[in-house]
Formats: structure tokens, sequence, C-alpha cells
């Protein structure tokens, strides 16, 4: 028997995951073709993207019909404060951008392990939402206890990163879809 609400549901997170990931891979991509850019370019760039990562958090919290997890909107504004700390701050040198980036990659990847576990009682893919938040609390790891390989590291970093994390995005967000095509898909509420 299926639940027409958790259809929807799963429909519109997967969509908002695809559009993350695509912004995310999208993000990666101009990082790469840009290898030259000014740390100023990459601090807009960044915070760009944040911004919009966390809009899309909050948009998808807000709109969501039933289940929302309060690790989205957590997710949402850690990114938001990441977006708005890069424009407040525009002169950042390297060394505090590659702080900056990996303060937001370990707090955003702790929330997307919690949310792994909270997506894991639905029936969705929570796994790639569980490797998604290793990645990215790795990721910011690295950055935050190593930070002085500079600028150019971070870049090929951050791409890597951003692509990789955009990709497990997508991926989610199709697993989602599907699960909200699905004429068995079910809202499990325990």
């Amino acid at each position: 028997m299926s639940d027409p609400i958790a259809q929807q549901l799963f429909k519109g997170s997967g969509t908002a995951l695809i559009i993350r990931g695509v912004a995310a891979v999208l993000f990666g991509i101009l990082v790469v073709l840009w290898p030259g850019v000014s740390v100023l370019a990459l601090v807009i760039l960044f915070g760009i993207y944040a911004l919009f990562d966390g809009a899309t958090n909050f948009v998808h919290y807000i709109t969501g019909k039933r289940r929302r997890s309060v690790w989205q909107l957590v997710g949402g504004i850690i990114s938001v404060l990441a977006g708005l700390a890069a424009f407040a701050w525009p002169g950042i040198t390297a060394l505090s951008l590659t702080l900056v980036i990996g303060l937001w990659a370990v707090v955003l990847g702790a929330s997307q392990l919690a949310l792994a576990f909270e997506v894991k009682r639905t029936g969705a893919p929570w796994w790639l939402w569980l490797i998604t938040g290793i990645a990215t609390t790795l990721f910011g790891l690295f950055l935050v206890i190593l930070p002085g390989p500079g600028i150019l590291s971070l870049l090929g970093l951050l791409s890597s990163f951003a692509i990789v994390f955009g990709v497990l995005l997508i991926a989610s967000g199709v697993g989602l879809r599907r699960l909200g095509e699905s004429p068995h898909t079910r809202l499990s509420m325990g």
C-alpha cells in the first residue's frame, strides 16, 4: 500500500538534493577551471555556493510537507553563516579561508551524519548520507588540522571535495526520487 504524502516527500527531497549536488559540482568545476584565481575571487565563489546551499536547505525544510529534520535546518544555517562570513571578511587570508572552509565542513559533516541516522528510519538510501557526512567531516578535519599546505592545495582539495559531495548529493536525490515514485513507498513514523 503506497502513501502519497511519502511519495511527494521523497520526490521533493530528491529534487532539492539534486539541485544542491549540481551546484556543488559546478562550484568544483569552476575552481578547477580557474586555478589561478585570487583568494578574493575564491572567497566570493565559496560565499555564493555556501549561501545557495543553505538557502536550498531552508526552502526544502520550509516547504516539506510532513517529516522534517532539524538537521537539515542546522545544515542550512551552517552554510548560510559560512557564506555570510566569506562576504563579511572578503579580504580574508589564505590561511583564514582554509580554516573557515574547514570548520564549515566539520560542522556540516556532523549534521549530515546525524541526518543519515534520522533518514535510516524512513527506508531512504541513508548510507549515501553517511558517506557524505564522513567525507565532509574528514575533509574539514584535514583543513583544520593541516591548514599550512596553502591555497593552491586547498583549490585542488576544495574542487575534489565539491565534486564528490555534489555527486553524492545527486545520487541521494535520485535515490529519494525513485523511492517517491515507487508504488510501495510508505512513510515510517517510528
